[in-house]
């Protein structure tokens, strides 16, 4: 009968590999939480589920070009009447602010001086 010798190195690799499945492995019926290493192996290399779900959205590429009329008439053109309203502030006193940066800005071409004669 012939003897079957081992090599030792396979034989090492055999019980990491059987202690990373164990390390792994998760009962389907049990819904409790994953082991850390498990939990660091999935959140570091392979990712979350959620990462992996495939997800369809409703698009319109049109709807761009709607909406940013509709932000010209309402905002102005770059939306220089928004920039205003955002500098008069949400505290109940943009009609004393409004007359203080029109007061401020008399006299000004768009608030600069550098093309005035």
């Amino acid at each position: 009968m012939k003897s079957f010798r081992v090599n030792p190195r396979s034989l090492k690799l055999l019980f990491l590999t059987v202690c990373v499945c164990m390390l792994l492995y998760k009962p389907v019926l049990c819904q409790g939480p994953v082991g850390p290493i498990a939990l660091f192996i999935r959140t570091n290399f392979v990712g979350d589920p959620v990462i992996h779900n495939k997800v369809t959205w409703i698009f319109d590429p049109y709807v761009g070009i709607r909406r940013s009329k509709q932000f010209v008439a309402l905002n102005g053109d770059k939306g220089e009447r928004l920039i205003e309203k955002l500098g008069l502030g949400i505290d109940g006193r943009e009609e004393e602010y409004l007359l203080r940066q029109r007061a401020r800005d008399e006299g000004h071409l768009g608030g600069l001086n550098y093309f005035l004669p």
